[in-house]
């Protein structure tokens, strides 16, 4: 595949991007060198093959190739440039996509309603960029259940190859809101606590972690419902978590 990027000088550049079997591939959009080059030395001796651009050409996003993973420095960004970065990046991929270097909790937040299933700090990036990566490519990766199909009001989720489709038409979500679905849709008609679902999505280490699913639930919300501030599929029970129905209400 081809993919066309803006490079330091301003002037386009095209990289051929190939995967194999055997290897992973990581698109890094950073613009500090310094940033570039920790990543690089943290991923390498994993297998991660790393390739670094200054920033997406928004006229050839269209052709961005399948990455395993993309990381997007927000760093040096305003809360606005990030965000329409972090769009950006995500309207090329479905793929996990981690921003890194967030100045503040508003920041992190705020990464996070624009698309980012995880958000790094750059003074814990050396301990926490490989294990949340990586905890993200074995959600994707993990063997899938015995059923292969779930269907719950007109939401078909077809589970070995993690396609989501709705009234006929595919639903594009992120690893994350993925595995919320998936979740909710198990347990339909019941309802799953707060740290249920974080547990059975992030892992044991996010307990008590609301804000990440509340904007997670939100953006779901905003692909599935007709009225996301009247939510018929993803209810919430105030105070203990949310449920997905069986039945319109």
């Amino acid at each position: 595949m081809v993919f066309g990027l803006q490079n330091a000088t301003g002037s386009r550049a095209l990289f051929m991007v190939s995967s194999s079997d055997n290897s992973r591939s990581v698109l890094m959009v950073v613009s500090d060198p310094e940033t570039s080059e920790t990543v690089s030395a943290l991923v390498s001796p994993i297998g991660y093959s790393a390739q670094t651009v200054q920033s997406l050409d928004p006229d050839e996003t269209a052709s961005a190739p399948a990455h395993d993973v993309l990381l997007v420095d927000i760093g040096k960004s305003t809360d606005a440039e990030a965000s329409e970065k972090l769009r950006q990046v995500r309207a090329t991929t479905d793929a996990p996509v981690i921003a890194i270097n967030a100045r503040s909790a508003q920041a992190a937040v705020a990464a996070l309603n624009a698309g980012a299933d995880e958000v790094v700090d750059s003074d814990r990036l050396r301990t926490e960029l490989v294990p949340r990566m990586n905890a993200l490519i074995r959600r994707i990766e993990r063997t899938p259940p015995a059923e292969d199909r779930l269907v719950i009001r007109g939401i078909e989720l077809h589970l070995t190859r993690r396609l989501v489709m709705m009234r006929g038409q595919r639903l594009h979500l992120t690893p994350i809101e993925y595995d919320i679905l998936v979740t909710l849709m198990r347990n339909a008609g019941h309802t799953v606590t707060h740290d249920d679902l974080l547990g059975a999505v992030w892992g044991s280490g996010y307990a008590g972690d609301y804000s990440v699913l509340r904007v997670n639930i939100s953006r779901l919300r905003q692909k599935l419902e007709d009225n996301p501030r009247n939510p018929s599929y993803i209810v919430t029970v105030a105070g203990e978590g949310y449920v997905m129905p069986t039945a319109s209400r």
